[in-house]
């Protein structure tokens, strides 16, 4: 049914069917926390419209996310939210090659991993944010997505490095505990293995473009062996240059403990190219009970 409701929304308002993707950022599908409640997180799992001070949250309304379907099982991920940093997120199946609004924004944790991505003090542009609070229901939580971007093939190594990450925030994550009355904070959006953030620079086709070499070494020394995890696109599916392979964000958390993620993204040093975020469908869940009858 939600497959035959985005189609027919599309052809009624003329979003974009180029390629075998579909995304449609009308209605709720460009409203930040329903999307996380909707179609991020799955029915076993509640989240709340709130920060880790328990205050609601207000998250406007953007075309930035949009709901969408791959239609093609050779993409990463088949169905669930786009995050673009970009005017609409359906430039990730446009031939606009996703220019946004040139907007600067001040963000520190997004800035705190260029700084891990060796781009310290590069603007920051066209962020786009979904922010959601749950109680842990297990001593883990996961979600599944992969990144893909237009800056690829042509802009790797160079400046443009395109950021996000994913940062949870609670009382106590993988294996570290804040001190009292105090909260921490984990990017859980890095390299399988590592700490190192996922990014142009740090996944691509092991080889700078447009950049120098220095530049990918210093974000990822192992950047070579990780052009593994890229996809270069062929264009049928989606209008990205290139695209990881899909990767788990996870964490050991505290059961019946309280956690906010904030999911980020942005262009660096300008609008133009923008990169993107696709989190899979119902990948964040709670615990799954089985009840045996058993005879005694």
């Amino acid at each position: 049914m939600r497959k035959l409701i985005v189609f027919l929304l599309c052809i009624a308002t003329g979003c974009a069917l180029g390629q075998t993707m579909t995304v449609s950022s009308l209605g709720n599908y460009k409203k930040p926390y329903w999307m996380a409640s909707n179609i991020l997180v799955d029915s076993t799992l509640s989240v709340y419209n709130m920060g880790q001070n328990a205050l609601p949250l207000t998250q406007v309304s953007t075309t930035q996310i949009g709901y969408f379907q791959a239609n093609d099982t050779t993409f990463p991920v088949q169905s669930g939210i786009v995050m673009v940093a970009a005017q609409n997120a359906s430039d990730v199946i446009a031939a606009t090659n996703g220019t946004g609004n040139n907007t600067t924004f001040t963000d520190a944790e997004l800035s705190s991993v260029l700084t891990q991505l060796g781009s310290s003090g590069y603007a920051i542009k066209d962020m786009v944010e979904i922010e959601f609070s749950f109680i842990a229901q297990t001593d883990t939580i996961s979600f599944n997505y992969c990144f893909g971007s237009h800056e690829y093939d042509g802009y790797t190594c160079s400046n443009f490095n395109d950021v996000f990450g994913f940062f949870l925030e609670g009382t106590y994550i993988d294996g570290v505990t804040a001190a009292t009355g105090q909260t921490i904070v984990k990017n859980i959006a890095t390299i399988p293995g590592t700490t190192i953030p996922i990014a142009v620079n740090t996944i691509n086709s092991g080889s700078s473009s447009s950049g120098n070499t220095a530049n990918c070494l210093s974000a990822n020394p192992n950047f070579v062996a990780h052009s593994a995890y890229f996809n270069a696109s062929n264009g049928s599916i989606t209008t990205l240059d290139g695209y990881t392979d899909k990767f788990t964000a996870k964490a050991n958390v505290q059961c019946g403990g309280w956690y906010t993620i904030r999911l980020k993204l942005a262009n660096v040093s300008d609008n133009a190219l923008s990169s993107a975020v696709f989190l899979e469908e119902n990948s964040l869940k709670g615990p799954v009970i089985t009840v045996s009858d058993s005879a005694n």
